[in-house]
């Protein structure tokens, strides 16, 4: 009986051993999650590359949901998905709202998530429900006293110290290098650095005209390629077919097509850049065999614009109750249009007037 009694014993301690070993490695495994809101800013995981590249693969258009206002912090994974997003962009969404502190607190940096593009954006901007910027530590807000005068620099050579002499917190600074990291180690357009999300649009509207990025040189085939072009197509006329023999990938012909319906015509060829999953050597490709022809642009009139046109058009969908209600209010529509806004170049060519 003693020696029954005495393994009952010895079984109840190893159990009780195993347990404890085993809430040590959850705690280790899930680390993470009892961080501060500053560390996990700060250490930015290298992980997500990868995840960001699969995911900005996947279209996430699908059309079989209704949007209602929402608010992006109560969101799981499932409920991403439940408005067009695939499930790794879902994951990476809720990764990416860990990196700006656990907590989405502008629209702002939705719009800046990288697997948002600017056409899905638009859909959602209207029933996010957040405000459109933050006064968080992370989002940039241009000093009262500006103690730095701008000079034409190129992004890649610029240290810790260098994006906070013009302006930018050493936090800020450290996360537009850790997001370089994230993007493959260099910028290669101003894009990739208006889409950094501790670097807000008016902050990007005043480094944007300093900013030198170097063109990478074109290879000899590709000079050669072009002097033997002999017929270039027009791109707001371009059909299916004309954009699939030139990039020979149907899924991003039918998403230049969508993206220049919701535009009402392309302004610039530049603006290609903005089609979703578009990669570098399509864009060149599109620049280099079209043409564009912007007489064939549908311009709208925001003094006499209805609503469902003014939700037809990308660019202007989010400010259109503002519009309606300066059209109610008798006040000039365009006003409403900050010129801080980074597609204002482009609305402009849209507007009759």
């Amino acid at each position: 009986m003693s020696l029954r009694l005495k393994l009952i014993k010895e079984q109840r301690i190893g159990v009780l051993l195993l347990l404890g070993a085993i809430f040590i490695l959850e705690a280790f495994l899930h680390f993470d999650l009892f961080q501060s809101k500053d560390i996990v800013v700060e250490k930015i995981p290298l992980s997500l590359t990868k995840e960001i590249s699969e995911a900005n693969r996947q279209n996430h258009f699908s059309k079989n949901y209704t949007l209602v206002n929402f608010d992006p912090n109560t969101y799981t994974v499932n409920d991403w998905q439940k408005i067009g997003f695939s499930p790794k962009q879902s994951e990476v969404i809720l990764k990416y709202k860990n990196i700006v502190g656990g907590k989405f607190t502008s629209k702002e940096q939705i719009q800046k998530c990288f697997v948002i593009s600017d056409e899905k954006y638009a859909e959602l901007a209207l029933y996010i429900q957040l405000p459109e910027k933050s006064n968080e530590e992370y989002s940039t807000q241009l000093p009262k006293t500006k103690t730095y005068r701008l000079h034409p620099f190129n992004p890649n050579d610029f240290l810790v110290e260098d994006w906070q002499k013009i302006g930018f917190s050493p936090k800020q600074a450290e996360v537009i290098l850790k997001y370089k990291n994230i993007i493959g180690g260099k910028f290669t357009s101003k894009e990739q650095i208006q889409k950094c999300f501790v670097i807000s649009n008016e902050k990007y509207a005043e480094i944007a005209p300093f900013l030198q990025i170097p063109q990478q040189k074109e290879p000899p085939e590709t000079i050669v390629a072009k002097s033997e072009q002999t017929e270039k197509k027009e791109l707001n006329s371009a059909t299916f077919k004309d954009l699939v023999s030139v990039i020979n990938d149907a899924s991003i012909a039918g998403k230049i097509l969508s993206f220049r319906k919701g535009l009402g015509g392309f302004v610039s060829k530049e603006q290609i850049k903005e089609v979703y999953d578009i990669t570098p050597e399509m864009v060149g490709l599109i620049l280099e065999n079209f043409t564009l022809d912007v007489s064939k642009v549908h311009k709208i009139n925001l003094n006499t614009a209805t609503e469902e046109e003014l939700q037809k058009q990308i660019y202007l969908r989010r400010y259109k109750q503002k519009i309606l209600s300066a059209q109610k209010n008798g006040t000039n529509p365009e006003n409403e249009i900050p010129k801080s806004d980074p597609k204002y170049s482009f609305i402009v060519m849209y507007l009759e007037r």
